[in-house]
């Protein structure tokens, strides 16, 4: 696989995912369990759904980052691929999991016998806490991508049209899923996400054509696409949330479809320019670029810290609940990114959040990361 320049950039919109990933579960216990009829709802609301982005930005990213890499005309050796890909997030994964289940065990009084099993039962789907199922996804992914690659290489149609491919490719399995396998969890499987692969493919092979000396500009359109998409989507979730049944099926089930994909797709898009005109502003630049190198290891942290304030801080007082959520998720941001930070600088960096500065530092080069 043929090695090019790191697009630094990209580090800004890791930031902003892992912020996402962060507020999405800030506001899942208010928007959960706060009553509908209270004055802030629809805020944690809004912030909770405009932030679903999140991880079909990980994965967009992830694609970019690989087929910007791959060269299609090099012959590569993908059994390195899958070792240096796999071993950098089964290991942290392995680790988080047994940690989570461990926790989770001591603090519900669940037996060890019971905790095995369900851990054991668990992991291959990401089931030892709610966020680990995003490794299980990545995993998926990178077991496909060499034969992904090959598909580009191969075959002219869908070098040439990879939204449109990948677009039929997400219809395809909606309706089979929802017509014929009836799959009630589909989250861990990759072909839910299969249009932000090859999204990334595409917005790879732009960012190839792209002089490194161009200014970027702002591009109004897709603001107004952005913001169109983001308001039809929280719109269409908050008529599910009011009237569950506000239309009949399938008219329901495919509406949600595609202000999903769509919402999420043109997000991945607009955030890549947005990062760009964003690289050049040195304040916001080296905060959020520390946060995007860091977002691996806050992804595995930050829910220990919410747990922790949400069963030893939180109080149910009405304006103590609205300022303590806020400042539980900040206190988790900052712990996981400070932890974060410091072992990246230690020899289990690579064991416990994928990467290890220590063990680059004799190290030539700039590797681009193909994950968070």
């Amino acid at each position: 696989m043929a090695q090019k320049l790191r697009i630094t950039y990209l580090d800004l919109l890791r930031g902003i995912a892992i912020l996402a990933v962060v507020t999405i579960h800030v506001t899942s216990y208010p928007v959960a369990f706060l009553s509908t009829d209270s004055t802030v709802y629809p805020l944690y609301f809004i912030l909770n759904t405009a932030s679903q982005f999140a991880v079909p930005a990980f994965l967009f990213l992830s694609s970019l980052v690989l087929f910007y890499r791959n060269d299609s005309g090099v012959q590569s050796n993908w059994l390195l691929f899958y070792w240096k890909r796999l071993r950098r997030i089964l290991l942290p994964y392995l680790f988080w999991s047994v940690y989570y289940s461990t926790y989770l065990s001591y603090i519900l009084h669940i037996s060890f016998s019971d905790g095995l099993r369900k851990f054991l039962e668990g992991l291959p789907l990401g089931g030892s806490y709610d966020h680990l199922y995003f490794m299980i996804i990545i995993a998926q992914f990178y077991l496909l991508f060499p034969f992904l690659a090959l598909l580009f290489q191969k075959v002219g149609q869908v070098r040439r049209h990879p939204i449109f491919v990948g677009a039929l490719l997400q219809i395809a399995f909606y309706l089979l899923n929802y017509y014929v396998l009836h799959m009630h969890k589909t989250g861990t499987f990759v072909l839910t996400y299969v249009v932000y692969f090859f999204l990334g493919a595409y917005m790879a092979e732009r960012l190839k054509g792209v002089p490194s000396h161009e200014t970027p500009k702002w591009n109004y359109r897709w603001i107004a696409l952005f913001l169109g998409s983001a308001v039809l989507f929280i719109v269409q979730k908050w008529l599910q949330l009011a009237s569950p049944h506000w239309i009949r099926q399938p008219f329901l089930s495919n509406i949600n479809f595609i202000t999903d994909y769509a919402y999420c797709s043109i997000a991945c898009v607009f955030l890549v320019q947005l990062v760009r005109i964003l690289e050049g502003r040195p304040p916001l630049q080296k905060v959020m670029f520390s946060l995007g190198s860091c977002a691996f290891g806050i992804y595995f942290i930050h829910p220990y810290f919410l747990i922790l304030w949400r069963h030893f801080v939180m109080t149910s007082g009405p304006i103590a609940y609205h300022l303590l959520t806020w400042a539980g998720g900040a206190a988790a941001l900052a712990a996981s990114w400070l932890i974060t930070w410091l072992l990246m600088h230690t020899p289990l960096g690579v064991y416990l959040v994928g990467e290890s500065k220590w063990r680059a530092r004799n190290k030539r080069g700039v590797s681009q990361r193909g994950t968070m």
